[in-house]
Parts: C-alpha cells; sequence; structure tokens
C-alpha cells in the first residue's frame, strides 16, 4: 500500500472498542497520542500491506480493550492500585542476548511469579464473576499463539512461547502504546523516534499499575514478581522511578551477533505484514536503536547506582546455564535449593536448543558486518567487552 492517508482511526478504533467492552473509561486519555502517531507512521512509510493493516487494527483493538478493562477492575477493586510490589528482578539487555532463556529458569521457582502469556494478553486477573476463567483465558492465548506463527513461521524458531509459560511484560507497555513490540513489527520511523528518545515516565507508571493489579487476586502470596523485556534497555530510568525498588539482571552479547539477530527476528515479523521489507533498512534500524539503547542504559545505570545492577556473559551463560543462576541466587541472597535446581536442570532437557528449527541468518544480508556494529558500541565494548569474549 502506497504512502498516503493511514485507512484507521483512532477514535473509531476506540468507539469499537467501547462497544464491545460496555466499558468507556479509559484512564489517562493522553495515551492515545501514542497510537496516533504509530498509524499515521505507518500511512507515511506505504510499506504495510492489506494483511498488515488488519493486524495493527487488531492489535490496537485488543490493547484499547484491555485499558478498558483494567479501569473496570481497578473501579471494582481500587485497593489493588495501592498494592506494593516489593523488589521486582527485571531481566533486561539487547535482544537476542537470552534474556528469554534465563527468564523461563528463573520462572521455574514456585517463589517467583512471572506474567503468563495468557495473562499478557489479557492483564485482568479472572473470574470474580466479571470476565473469563483462567481456562478460557489459556484456550484464547494457545489459539492466538497459532495464529501468530501460523503468520510468521520463522518466529517460533527464534522466540518459542506457550500460553501457561512466561511472557515478556512488554505486553503491559503495550497498553499504553509504548513498546518496542510495535517498532519490531511495523515501518514507523516516527513512532520509533519518538519511542526511543522518549521519557515514559507516565507509561511505566501505567505499566506498574497492571502489576498491580494483577497481584492483587494472590493477597496471600510472598511470592517475588520476576519480570523480562529487553525493551527495558532503553528506559531503565523510567522503569526504576515506576519500581523503585527492583534490582536489574544485564545481560551481555557481542552487538556484532546481538544485532544482526536481532534484524533477522525484525524481518521475520514485518515479513507476514510487508510485502518486500527491505532487509538492509531493517539492519540499519535495528543497528540505531540497539545504540540508542545502550547509550541510554549506561547513562541509567550511572544515575541510579551500580549495586543495583548484576551482569551476565552471554557466553559463559549459555555454556553452563545453571552456574550462572547460582550466581544470579548467591547475588540476591537465597538459597538456590536442589528442588528448583532439578526443576531448571528438566526444563533445559526437555527444551533443548534449535527444536522448533534453526534460527539462521547472515549478517552480510542486512549490511551489518561486525567492523560496521562495533564503533557503535564503543563506550559499550570498552566496559563490558570482557564479558562478551568467549
Amino acid at each position: 500500500m502506497s504512502a498516503g492517508a493511514a485507512p484507521l482511526a483512532p477514535s473509531t478504533l476506540m468507539a469499537e472498542a467501547a462497544a464491545m467492552t460496555g466499558h468507556d473509561d479509559w484512564g489517562d486519555p493522553g495515551v492515545f497520542e501514542a497510537l496516533t502517531l504509530l498509524i499515521e507512521s505507518c500511512a507515511a512509510t506505504g510499506t504495510l500491506n492489506a494483511t498488515g493493516w488488519r493486524v495493527l487494527r487488531s492489535v490496537a483493538l485488543r490493547h484499547l480493550r484491555n485499558r478498558l478493562y483494567v479501569q473496570a477492575h481497578l473501579e471494582r477493586r481500587p485497593e489493588a492500585a495501592r498494592r506494593p510490589l516489593g523488589s521486582p528482578v527485571v531481566i533486561t539487555g539487547l535482544p537476542r542476548t537470552a534474556t528469554t532463556l534465563l527468564h523461563n529458569l528463573l520462572s521455574r521457582d514456585p517463589r517467583h511469579r512471572f506474567l503468563r502469556l495468557w495473562e499478557a494478553l489479557h492483564p485482568v486477573p479472572p473470574g470474580e464473576g466479571h470476565g473469563p476463567d483462567e481456562a478460557t483465558l489459556t484456550r484464547q492465548a494457545e489459539t492466538w499463539l497459532e495464529r501468530f506463527y501460523a503468520m510468521a513461521p520463522g518466529f517460533r524458531a527464534i522466540h518459542p512461547l506457550t500460553a501457561r509459560g512466561p511472557e515478556e511484560c512488554d505486553a503491559l507497555l503495550q497498553n499504553a502504546f509504548a513498546s518496542q513490540h510495535f517498532d519490531d513489527m511495523f515501518d514507523a520511523p516516527a513512532y520509533s523516534r519518538w519511542f526511543h528518545h522518549a521519557d515514559l515516565d507516565r507509561e511505566y507508571a501505567y505499566y506498574a499499575l497492571q502489576l498491580r493489579g494483577l497481584s492483587a487476586e494472590r493477597e496471600g502470596e510472598k511470592r517475588r514478581w520476576v519480570l523480562k523485556s529487553p525493551g527495558h534497555l532503553g528506559h531503565l530510568d523510567a522503569l526504576l522511578r515506576a519500581l523503585p525498588d527492583a534490582v536489574v539482571i544485564h545481560c551481555h552479547r557481542d552487538p556484532a551477533q546481538a544485532v544482526p539477530s536481532y534484524a533477522s527476528l525484525i524481518l521475520t515479523a514485518r515479513s507476514a505484514h510487508s510485502d518486500e521489507p527491505c532487509a538492509a533498512a531493517i539492519g540499519e534500524q535495528a543497528l540505531r536503536r540497539a545504540a540508542t539503547a545502550v547509550d541510554r542504559a549506561l547513562r541509567a545505570r550511572a544515575a541510579a547506582g551500580e549495586e543495583r545492577f548484576l551482569d551476565l556473559s552471554y557466553p559463559a551463560f549459555v555454556a553452563d546455564p545453571l552456574r550462572t543462576v547460582a550466581r544470579i541466587y548467591a547475588w540476591l541472597g537465597r538459597p538456590l535449593d536442589r528442588p528448583v535446581e532439578a526443576s531448571m536442570r528438566r526444563w533445559l532437557d526437555d527444551h533443548p536448543r534449535e527444536r522448533h528449527g534453526a534460527h539462521r541468518y547472515d549478517p552480510s544480508h542486512f549490511d551489518l558486518p561486525a567492523e560496521r556494529v562495533r564503533p557503535a558500541f564503543a563506550a559499550y565494548l570498552e566496559r563490558f567487552g570482557a564479558l562478551m569474549a568467549p
């Protein structure tokens, strides 16, 4: 579809979402500026095909419905908005740095609370006579996941998920229309520039509010949230203001490996939405975004204090995952109990790498040779390069 007027109007989508849910309290209406920017930016590039516009419409409606459901839940349970979140553990790093593997392992500990995929798609506690129960939400998530993988067949090998397994908490930021996910799915440069340079305090406050809403239904539990998203890397300042007692695990991999892998992920996601996505342009976007996120992360870390961060080596982690996990538990001041370690070991045995096929890509396809990538991360490599050595 050529560049021009957007075939979607935020006001029309909002009216449709309100009619579907029976609710009309949106919370902070300022977030719709980001939705408008996303739609207009997609129209300006003109790269979305008809399927892409249908996907964007469906995605926008889901997140609009979620906002209405969240507000309705908080009206019924206002105490949920005041629930303390404790000291969450937040996993982040550049995309493709084994954050998903680490999240899956830490989620094996019953003392940890993680966001399940079915919760990410519908971030309101189930039941209470006001919505679907957990079994229904799980089935809906399974259906959504299979449709997603059918549309982007190569994505299962890149980022395998299950309906009841852990999902990135970035999904909660999507309900504020401030997410790296949109940046990956759609060629929307104006939206991308805004997202990567914005002050997202408002959006992260809403993110924390959703976590409180999900926590409130388990008031007797004393579990620690374990959260994960590479998208947090460029917004650590806002994250830590929203979660002032959080600690951060920062995963490090050579950008010359991580950035081309990230570009391949973007290409796989966009291929379903665009007829001729340009690999070289995607490579440029991935490099620019990753370098910006790292620069912002270094500044945020300096301001927040390094004692809140644990730095992990990608080569060491993939070589011996449980040794790295033991180091994490020692840093957290908690024992790694034998039953938990055994559960993690079983998960590793049951989920070998490349079980859904190999994720293969050529950095040259994206014009991302190492000699181009590494100079963009000079300060980062000077500080953390030793962690990335094989």
